[in-house]
C-alpha cells in the first residue's frame, strides 16, 4: 500500500477512532461519577451519624431524666391518702395542691393520681378547663403496662387536652396491695424546637414507624411503613393518636420508608439520602433527610474533568501516533534513494564530531567535579572542626575570666579547681581532635563497658558554665547504669544535646532540662527533655541530616546532631527525638546495656 492509498484510508480509521474515544470517556466519566458520589455519600453518611447519634443522646437524655419521678411522688402520703380515701374533699385538695407545685417545680406538662380502676382522682392541672380529675384511663397502655409489669411508658396524643406528650408511670401499693397509678406527662415542646433548628429534616419515629416528632410539623403523624391489623386496631382502642389518619410520609411527592436494615439510603434516583439510628430501646428511631446536591455536583464536576482529561490524552496519542505512523512511512518509501543516503552521510560524520565534542565537555565536567568533591570534604572537615571545639573552647573562656576575678578576690581554692576544669577541657578538646581525626580516616570505634554517670558528669564539665549562665534548672536522675560505648565520643553527644538544649532555653522563663536513665532488658535508655518550643513536624524528619539547622544564618553549621547520630551508630545504639505534648522537645538514647553483654 503506497503512501497515498494510506492518506485515504485514514480518514475512515480516524472516524472509528474518534467514535471509540468518545465511548470510553463516557463509561470513565459514568465510573467516576459513581464512584465519587458513592464516597461523598459514604462521607457525608459518617458526618450525619454522628449528630444523629448527638441529638438521639439528648433526646434520651431529656427522656430519662423524669424516669424515677414518679416512683419518687409515689411515696408522698398525700397522694396514698387520697387513693385510700377518695371521698374526703380535704385530702384530693391537699394532694391536687402538692402535684401542682411539684409540676410547676420539674416543668412537666401534667401529674395525675389515678386509683386501681383507671379513674383520675388527683391532678396538677385541677383547676383548668381541660383538668384530667374525673377522667378514666383504664383503657391507657401506661395504664396497663405499670399495673402488669411495674413501669409503662406510652407516646400519645392527650384525650382531653389534645396535646402530644410521653407518659411514665409507676404503680402506687400499699403492703403489696395495689391503690393506684401515678402519672407524669412530659411535653415534647423543647425537643420539636431542637429538631426545627437541624440543618436538614429530622423526623423521629416510634416503634410502629409513625412520626411522633419531626422538623416540620406537617411530617407528624404519617407512616413510614404499613401499619399492621394488630397494631391499627391496638393503635384505635388506645386512641394514641386521637383521629388522625396516620397516611403513609411524602416527603416532596416521595413515598419515605424506614427500616432497621438498611440504616442508610438513596431516594428519588440519588437526590436524597436517608439515614436513620436507633433512639434508646424503646424501638424509636431518629431519622434525617438530607439533599444530595452537593454530593452530586462534584461528582459531576470529577466525571467532567476525568472523561475530557481521558478524552484529551487519548486524542494527543493517537494523533501523535499517526504522525509517527506516517514519518515510518516515508523513511520506508525514500529508503532507497541515494540522496537520502547522502544525507545520513553527512548527518553521521556531523554526530561523530558532535559526540567527540561532548566526550571533551564530558572529561572536563569530571575532572571539576573530582576537585569539587575534594574541596568539599575539606570545607566538610573545617565545619565539624569548627562545630566540635566550639563548646569547650567557650567554656574554658568562661572558665578562665571567671578564675582571674576569683584570683583578684583571694579566692584561691575555687580558682584552683578553675584551673584544674581548665585542663580538664584542654585534655578534652584534643580528644576531640583525636575522635575528629579518627572519624575522618574511618578508624574503628573502640567500645568499651561505661559508667553512664562519668560519661554525662565529663559532660557537664563543659556544659556546666552555659546552663549556670542561661539560668536553666538542670535535673539528672542517673543511678549506676553501665554502656557500652566510647567514653569521649558518648561524651560528645550528652554535650551536643546540651548544647541544642541551652540554646532553646536561653532567656526562657522556667527554663528546664531534664535527663533520666532506665534499664530496659539488654538497652538502657536515656531521655534528655526540655521545655523549649520544641520543632515542627515538618523538620523533625531532617534534623539528624548535616548541614540542617533551624537556627539562625551564622548561629549553627547544622553538624551537631549529624555527628551525634554517627557516634550512636558507631556504638550500635539509636537515637530519636519527639515533640512532648505538653511542650518541649526529648531525644531518646538507645545504648546496649553492659551488664547483659556476654
Amino acid at each position: 500500500m503506497t503512501f497515498q492509498d494510506n492518506a485515504a484510508v485514514l480518514p475512515i480509521r480516524s472516524r472509528y477512532l474518534f467514535a471509540i474515544i468518545v465511548v470510553t470517556c463516557v463509561l470513565v466519566g459514568y465510573g467516576t461519577y459513581r464512584l465519587v458520589f458513592n464516597s461523598e455519600i459514604d462521607r457525608e453518611a459518617t458526618r450525619n451519624y454522628e449528630n444523629l447519634e448527638t441529638l438521639s443522646q439528648t433526646i434520651s437524655t431529656t427522656l430519662q431524666k423524669y424516669d424515677e419521678l414518679p416512683l419518687v411522688i409515689a411515696q408522698d402520703p398525700r397522694i396514698r391518702d387520697a387513693l385510700i380515701q377518695p371521698n374526703r374533699t380535704e385530702v384530693l385538695a391537699a394532694a391536687n395542691r402538692y402535684l401542682e407545685q411539684i409540676n410547676e417545680i420539674l416543668g412537666t406538662e401534667t401529674i395525675y393520681a389515678i386509683n386501681k380502676d383507671g379513674l383520675t382522682l388527683a391532678s396538677s392541672n385541677w383547676n383548668k378547663p381541660d383538668s384530667y380529675v374525673g377522667d378514666n384511663y383504664a383503657f391507657r397502655p401506661y395504664f396497663v403496662d405499670a399495673v402488669e409489669q411495674g413501669l409503662g411508658k406510652f407516646y400519645g396524643i392527650g384525650i382531653t387536652s389534645g396535646k402530644p406528650g410521653y407518659y411514665i408511670a409507676y404503680p402506687i401499693r400499699l403492703d403489696q396491695v395495689l391503690l393506684g397509678v401515678i402519672t407524669i406527662k412530659i411535653g415534647l415542646t423543647d425537643i420539636q424546637r431542637a429538631l426545627a433548628e437541624a440543618k436538614n429534616d429530622v423526623i423521629v419515629t416510634n416503634e410502629d414507624g409513625i412520626v411522633i416528632l419531626a422538623s416540620m410539623p406537617e411530617y407528624r403523624y404519617k407512616a413510614t411503613r404499613p401499619i399492621d391489623v394488630t397494631a391499627a386496631e391496638r393503635i384505635s382502642r388506645t386512641r394514641q393518636f386521637s383521629n388522625e389518619p396516620l397516611n403513609a410520609l411524602d416527603y416532596r411527592g416521595i413515598t419515605v420508608s424506614i427500616s432497621s436494615d438498611e440504616p442508610v439510603s438513596i431516594m428519588d434516583g440519588g437526590r436524597y439520602m436517608l439515614q436513620s439510628v436507633a433512639l434508646g430501646n424503646r424501638g424509636w428511631h431518629i431519622a434525617q433527610i438530607g439533599d444530595t446536591r452537593e454530593a452530586r455536583h462534584f461528582a459531576l464536576a470529577s466525571a467532567l474533568a476525568s472523561g475530557f482529561g481521558l478524552g484529551f490524552l487519548m486524542i494527543s496519542m493517537s494523533s501523535f501516533y499517526y504522525r509517527h505512523r506516517a514519518q515510518l512511512e516515508k523513511r520506508k518509501i525514500y529508503a532507497d534513494i541515494d540522496a537520502k543516503i547522502a544525507e545520513r552521510t553527512v548527518e553521521l560524520t556531523s554526530r561523530v564530531e558532535d559526540l567527540q565534542r561532548a566526550e571533551t565537555v564530558l572529561r572536563q565536567t569530571r575532572d571539576e567535579a573530582v576537585q569539587a568533591g575534594k574541596m568539599a570534604v575539606l570545607g566538610q572537615m573545617a565545619a565539624g572542626i569548627t562545630h566540635e571545639l566550639s563548646q569547650p573552647l567557650s567554656a574554658i573562656q568562661l572558665y578562665a575570666g571567671n578564675t582571674r576575678r576569683l584570683i583578684e578576690a583571694g579566692r584561691l581554692d575555687v580558682a584552683g579547681k578553675n584551673v584544674d576544669n581548665i585542663n580538664a577541657l584542654v585534655v578534652r578538646a584534643g580528644n576531640i581532635l583525636s575522635e575528629l581525626k579518627s572519624l575522618y580516616r574511618n578508624d574503628p570505634t573502640m567500645i568499651e563497658p561505661l559508667l553512664l554517670s562519668s560519661v554525662i558528669s565529663n559532660a557537664m564539665l563543659v556544659m556546666n558554665p552555659f546552663i549556670e549562665k542561661a539560668g536553666i534548672a538542670l535535673d539528672v536522675h542517673i543511678a549506676s547504669e553501665q554502656v557500652m560505648g566510647s567514653q569521649g565520643k558518648l561524651e560528645q553527644v550528652f554535650v551536643n544535646l546540651l548544647s541544642n538544649a541551652v540554646d532553646v532555653l536561653r532567656d526562657r522563663a522556667g527554663a528546664r532540662i531534664e535527663i533520666c536513665a532506665k534499664t530496659c532488658g539488654s538497652e538502657v535508655v536515656v531521655c534528655i527533655r526540655d521545655n523549649g518550643p520544641g520543632i515542627p513536624e515538618s523538620q523533625r524528619k531532617n534534623i539528624f541530616e548535616p548541614f540542617f539547622t533551624t537556627k539562625p544564618t551564622g548561629q549553627g553549621l547544622g553538624l551537631g546532631l549529624a555527628i551525634t547520630r554517627f557516634i550512636v551508630d558507631a556504638v550500635g545504639g539509636k537515637i530519636n527525638c519527639v515533640n512532648l505534648p505538653e511542650g518541649g522537645l526529648e531525644f531518646t538514647l538507645t545504648l546496649r546495656n553492659a551488664d547483659v553483654v556476654s
